[in-house]
């Protein structure tokens, strides 16, 4: 029963699951509702709103940091990231769904299809500049925008995304889908372009929103997951058909291409996925995220 107040989501856990809680009690709605109330709770405690950021559930910033102090960084990362590759190469996956983590010294590897993600650990020795920059306190500012606590600078890391093939082995990440039934944030701040043919991340704006259409839909979709007990959504990431999107009276998903040296965040919330991209095509960014315990009362 203690799952109930934690941040776990997936619909095999035996409380959150509950066949008659979901249909008699409509627990699954209970839970967001009371997220989203202690959410908005430790946001107003911050006292500073970005209206933007409230209002689409994701934020664009261009020239983040200054021309010379970004071509520091991205020659750090560029480096690290070289070394990394003679040293790890990048492996071959040929099997569908999300694949476990293949860690390596400095870092780890995962497929989600045939897509591979390479995380480079910021530790201090080779990462100096870029963690200090991971300290920003802008940072801290747009994280208790989205979910009322500071950002955690651990939760930082050098990101590589190669994209596969769709056609062998699709990648889950690029069907539309919302992370968690609560409020949590992620960042890419991209030390490369990102073009169309990149991948781009893509976001329904306004889908953060908590309105009756979207807990109606939270709870069916809940008792479709647990009724037909079938992934993805038994894992409690829930995924949503693009042509579903204008029966919660919601736009198109909109793709954020950029020039380096820009941060995009976004409150996963929200509906969004991966773009489409071409086979090969590679995205590197510092990424960020924090998902918070979602009945935390106080910030701090």
């Amino acid at each position: 029963m203690l799952s109930l107040i934690t941040r776990t989501k997936s619909f095999r856990d035996p409380w959150v699951g509950h066949p008659v809680l979901n249909h008699r009690f409509q627990l699954h709605r209970r839970r967001v509702v009371l997220a989203e109330a202690l959410c908005r709770w430790r946001r107003w405690l911050g006292f500073r709103h970005l209206q933007s950021l409230q209002r689409d559930g994701y934020l664009v910033v261009r020239d983040f940091l200054p021309d010379a102090l970004f071509e520091s960084l991205r020659g750090e990362v560029e480096n690290q990231l070289s070394q990394a590759l003679i040293r790890h190469p990048v492996p071959e996956n040929n099997r569908t769904g999300f694949q476990p983590k293949q860690p390596f010294q400095g870092g780890f590897d995962r497929f989600d299809g045939g897509t591979l993600n390479r995380f480079l650990h910021l530790d201090p020795t080779h990462f100096p500049l870029a963690s200090v920059v991971c300290r920003d306190q802008r940072f801290n500012l747009f994280s208790r925008q989205v979910i009322g606590i500071p950002m955690d600078p651990h939760k930082l890391d050098v990101y590589l995304t190669v994209h596969g093939r769709e056609s062998r082995t699709p990648d889950l990440q690029k069907e539309l889908h919302r992370d968690t039934f609560f409020r949590a944030l992620k960042f890419w701040y991209f030390l490369r372009p990102v073009k169309a043919d990149d991948g781009p991340f893509e976001y329904v704006p306004g889908s953060q929103t908590l309105n009756p259409g979207r807990l109606r839909w939270e709870q069916s979709t809940a008792d479709s997951a647990i009724a037909h007990r079938c992934d993805p959504d038994v894992s409690g990431s829930f995924r949503i058909r693009e042509e579903a999107l204008a029966e919660l009276g919601l736009p198109a998903p909109v793709a954020i291409t950029c020039p380096a040296n820009t941060l995009v965040l976004a409150d996963v919330f929200g509906f969004h996925r991966r773009g489409q991209a071409l086979p090969g095509r590679e995205r590197l960014a510092l990424y960020g995220w924090n998902r918070p315990y979602p009945f935390l009362p106080v910030t701090w």
